[in-house]
């Protein structure tokens, strides 16, 4: 379950930071930088390994990030040594996580990754158990941070390692970190020719890599210390050690197919959120993209509108769910923070400040509170009069304020997602059918093929033969645009009560919106323009009476949702393979199953984002494009299972209405 972590507990020594809880130090005083070139970059054999890549990927995994410098170092060996769009993974575990200033703090000591900092000090997210991925250099370099003890997060974890950093405390100072569960979940993430190096050289360290097949030297150590440990993975692949490679969390159903190189381009069909981010992210992994979409341009339709809240409505018990969103958020938020620098006119991360303007969630809000999931840097509590003073126009009520939430234009973003030289985009092209023939699928209505597909066009999927059985449901939304009034104070922040109302753009409100399932007309109506007015009074009555006697234009678009409101992301099932593989289900749901899932060959969706592309549409961009270019996942594995298209096949043997 996630939880507020525990940050670290520190003591300064000449400006070097030390753990109050294991007595150690984070870095050796006398060279840290050189500490790590050379415990684990000259160990790993990291820049002739990185000099003579060919492929267009590199993972390093890390079982303590303390203060990011093994990180820092690694990036900036990489940034030296390579060429994009090759791209570094870096994967790091971290218990007990540095507050913000401590972290800021610490890096103080090496101006020299000063560019580097910045960009982490940006983007860290809230101590929040779960996996957080960040971009830096434009998508060159990518951290996945496991906040949560390694012994819980490593399993939760989808990923092949060319490189272990395995550092951490001591052992006899931090010995619940050096288990046997610790090396068996090292051997299952990595493959032959895997290398790991380590400062340590205790005798429970090497018989535990031996023991799951890593061959391990002894080295000289660093400074004063007599030796440290490193080696190489020699298991082969059919070792019981390297066979069992993915998480254990994941279901059958659920696991992900084996990459296929990838035949350029890969064609994706939709430019909204969901399209632009997964197109962006293959690009930042060298993959050449063409997108197709039926429109004159990006963005539409469900990401059309002019404004979009981006912030994630947070429970007083975390769940797979929740986790799920407040990885997507993080995620958003380190994707906005630069490219809202360069583009003000993208949006502004100005908090989001969602109103209790009834008993229940007033209640909701408090138990949130009381529950101490989550610190202040992601939502606090605040009274009636600090809820009017964030806003700027007086609030009828208290909330909760989201400090590094905020606004974002959908259009603009999907624009800048898709300005990219492997990015190309061709628009009026409607696709009528996908069709799978000598290896490559046919689009229908169109000249083009390809061996890999991604699906983001919404709603409108199911017009495609093998995917006319996905659950996704049109629910029509009508946000109102009105000139903001010269005779009221602009809104500061986003407000959220029944609906949402952001900071004037260009001097223009956009607020709402209506939800009506099933109606898929795209009439604006008065009715609704009126329902949007309503609620905006009940959460701002000044601004709402000042906005009821301007002229209101509108927008109305189909959000595509699901039945558990969640995304659909990930590989396609093959229906009909799914119900014959797992047909036990409908008289067990217990029945152990053995199947491997059948899906379509080359064939991926991102659907079903309803009203929260915003947190939802990038992190599983990143998520598909990992899938197609076999690089580590982006979320953990419980989050996979309830992000899987083939989950609603799945629960539908189980209650026998398949």
């Amino acid at each position: 379950m996630s939880k507020r972590l525990q940050t670290a507990e520190l003591s300064w020594q000449a400006g070097s930071p030390e753990s109050d809880r294991f007595g150690d130090i984070y870095f050796n005083r006398d060279g840290g930088i050189a500490e790590t070139e050379y415990v684990f970059l000259q160990a790993n054999h990291l820049e002739d390994r990185f000099a003579a890549l060919s492929q267009p990927h590199f993972v390093i995994a890390e079982t303590g990030f303390g203060t990011g410098l093994n990180f820092l170092c690694a990036r900036q060996l990489w940034l030296k040594t390579t060429s994009a769009p090759q791209q570094l993974h870096f994967i790091s575990c971290e218990k007990y996580p540095l507050a913000v200033g401590d972290l800021t703090k610490a890096l103080e000591a090496f101006p020299q990754f000063s560019d580097g900092a910045s960009q982490l000090i940006d983007a860290y997210p809230a101590p929040v158990e779960g996996f957080y991925t960040l971009r830096f250099d434009g998508g060159r370099v990518l951290l996945t941070l496991l906040f949560g003890d390694a012994s819980s997060q490593l399993p939760q974890l989808e990923a092949k390692v060319d490189s272990w950093f395995l550092d951490g405390f001591a052992p006899a100072k931090n010995p619940d970190l050096w288990t046997e569960a610790l090396f068996h979940q090292i051997a299952r993430l990595s493959r032959p020719g895997t290398r790991f190096a380590t400062f340590t050289a205790a005798g429970l360290v090497r018989r535990g890599l031996q023991d799951v097949g890593f061959e391990v030297e002894k080295r000289p150590g660093f400074g004063r210390k007599r030796e440290m440990l490193a080696g190489i993975m020699r298991a082969s692949e059919t070792d019981p050690a390297l066979t069992s490679r993915h998480s254990d969390i994941l279901p059958i159903w659920s696991r992900p197919p084996d990459p296929q190189p990838a035949t350029k381009p890969v064609i994706i069909i939709g430019a909204g959120l969901a399209g632009a981010s997964t197109a962006r992210a293959l690009a930042e992994k060298g993959i050449q993209v063409q997108v197709l979409d039926r429109h004159s341009a990006p963005a539409q339709e469900g990401s059309g509108n002019p404004q979009g809240a981006l912030y994630a409505k947070l429970p007083a018990k975390p769940t797979a769910h929740s986790r799920f969103h407040l990885s997507g958020l993080e995620y958003s938020c380190g994707l906005l923070n630069p490219l809202m620098r360069q583009q003000p006119a993208l949006g502004e991360l100005c908090g989001v400040l969602q109103l209790a303007l009834n008993a229940k969630e007033l209640e909701r809000q408090t138990d949130i509170i009381r529950g101490d999931a989550y610190p202040e840097s992601l939502a606090q509590a605040v009274t009636q009069a600090e809820a009017s003073q964030l806003s700027g126009i007086e609030t009828p009520a208290p909330g909760l304020f989201f400090p590094k939430a905020g606004w974002v234009s959908p259009p603009e973003l999907c624009q800048i997602l898709l300005d990219h030289p492997l990015i190309s985009c061709q628009f009026d092209t409607e696709v009528s059918d996908l069709v799978f023939r000598d290896g490559r699928w046919q689009l229908l209505g169109t000249e083009h093929s390809a061996s890999q597909v991604v699906v983001c066009c919404a709603t409108g999927s199911r017009n495609f033969t093998p995917l006319n059985w996905l659950p996704l449901k049109p629910i029509r939304g009508q946000t109102s645009q009105a000139d903001a009034p010269e005779t009221e104070a602009a809104l500061k922040t986003v407000v959220c009560g029944e609906g949402y109302i952001s900071p004037p753009f260009a001097k223009r409100y956009c607020f709402g919106a209506s939800f009506k399932v099933g109606d898929t007309e795209l009439d604006v109506r008065a009715d609704e323009h009126q329902h949007n007015l309503d609620i905006l009074a009940r959460a701002l009555p000044k601004l709402g009476e000042a906005l009821a006697s301007t002229k209101l234009d509108g927008r109305v678009a189909q959000r595509c949702s699901t039945p558990d409101y969640l995304p659909l992301a990930g590989p396609a099932p093959d229906f009909e393979a799914y119900i014959q593989n797992y047909a036990k289900l409908r008289d067990d749901a217990r029945w152990p199953l053995d199947a491997l899932p059948a899906y379509h060959t080359g064939l991926f969706i991102n659907l079903g984002h309803g009203s929260k592309g915003l947190i939802t549409g990038p992190i599983t961009g990143e998520l598909l494009a990992a899938l197609i270019a076999g690089t580590p996942l982006p979320l953990a594995a419980e989050q996979l299972r309830i992000l899987h298209p083939g989950r609603f096949i799945i629960k539908n043997l189980i209650r026998g209405s398949l």
